[in-house]
């Protein structure tokens, strides 16, 4: 990519095989991300659904032989950091029967570890597709039927397209409304912009009553890099409404990027994103019209440091992990006694549930601390 070249704007010029078609593609789901199969000249890759992203998304370390560059476009990531990436042209890839041509990507820099080859973003069903998403059954219909999912019962929200990824209207107070983007590629089931809930909060008494704590850190990691340090507000919602159904006892915490219903919501039930008529419907495993979460409360958040070291993002006062004394801005520096020079490094380390491993930490002043932490 040269300086100069033109900035790419947003396009769904891609083409699609088939036309009248139905099909049903096996889905793999890991730690609530969702991946698919595809076939890239004849060889198997494993790509993500992310419906957070408004087009494809690969990294500079991609397998792909035969990619046509098309310039550049300023990209805003998941924590709201905003930069000048370069875009590509995907060779021609298989999803089931569907073969996409012309599919375009954002190409990205990242110190951190991917399990996956390449992101398939929003403009798959903005092109003009109609998806259930099924994890219990851990598969993925795929249809250009605007009208084929008709039949199936739940509870509707229509999005509305901002930077062309879908927007819905939830209920996480009573009489309150936040606008949250659909995004498979965030876990959490629900995650709240922090002036968005400021706002509430300083409407009512019952929103401050749903905070649990308020901590200074950040937790959100984008393409570009980790949020800014800022007040962190950890939530224990009563319920959180997607139209008339109830999720109750919802553990969640603030970000200063965009409110977000992740991909947990796909453990209480399968979703049909309905492209043409820009709806989004929750069809629940269970019967009735709400279903107890009781999720795990998030309480230490790792994040990459801007030379891009592991260190502590966020962490929750009280927590065994601050007990041992672990702190925000914590920078590790081995683990077992092996060195950790990297985020990536971080990540690949085998922390093994239920076993104490021994953390090597900088504090912010410069102080070495040894941490046990069990997981």
């Amino acid at each position: 990519m040269t300086a100069h070249a033109q900035m790419h704007s947003y396009s769904t010029n891609f083409t699609y095989s088939q036309k009248n078609f139905v099909d049903t593609i096996p889905i793999e789901v890991v730690d609530n991300q969702i991946f698919v199969t595809a076939t890239v000249n004849g060889r198997p890759y494993r790509f993500n659904i992310d419906t957070g992203s408004s087009q494809g998304t690969i990294y500079d370390n991609a397998p792909f032989i035969g990619m046509r560059s098309l310039g550049n476009v300023v990209s805003q990531d998941a924590a709201g950091r905003s930069d000048t990436v370069g875009v590509v042209q995907m060779p021609q890839f298989s999803l089931g029967k569907l073969t996409v041509t012309g599919y375009v990507a954002s190409v990205f820099h990242s110190t951190m570890s991917r399990s996956y080859d390449a992101i398939l973003g929003f403009d798959l069903f903005n092109k003009g597709l109609c998806c259930k998403i099924d994890t219990r059954n851990k598969r993925m219909i795929l249809s250009d039927r605007r009208d084929f999912f008709d039949g199936e019962k739940g509870y509707a929200l229509h999005y509305t397209l901002k930077w062309w990824v879908p927007y819905v209207m939830v209920s996480p107070f009573k009489r309150h409304y936040d606008e949250a983007l659909f995004d498979t590629g965030s876990s959490i089931l629900y995650t709240m912009n922090k002036e968005s809930f400021d706002e509430h909060a300083y409407k009512s008494k019952n929103v401050n009553s749903q905070v649990a704590a308020r901590v200074k850190g950040n937790m959100t990691i984008g393409n570009i890099g980790a949020e800014k340090t800022s007040e962190v507000a950890f939530l224990k919602l009563d319920r959180l409404k997607w139209d008339d159904f109830s999720f109750l006892n919802v553990n969640a915490v603030t970000t200063q990027g965009t409110s977000r219903i992740g991909a947990s919501l796909l453990n209480y039930g399968a979703v049909v994103i309905n492209g043409f008529r820009r709806y989004i419907r929750f069809l629940p495993y269970t019967e009735g019209d709400s279903v107890e979460v009781n999720n795990k409360t998030v309480t230490t958040a790792y994040v990459p440091t801007s030379d891009g070291r592991a260190s502590v993002g966020v962490i929750l006062p009280g927590s065994a992990d601050y007990q041992e004394g672990l702190r925000q801005g914590d920078i590790i520096l081995s683990i077992d006694g092996h060195s950790i020079n990297s985020f990536t490094a971080f990540q690949q380390y085998p922390l093994a549930k239920g076993m104490t491993h021994q953390f090597i930490v900088m504090s912010i002043s410069g102080e070495r601390k040894t941490i046990f932490i069990q997981r």
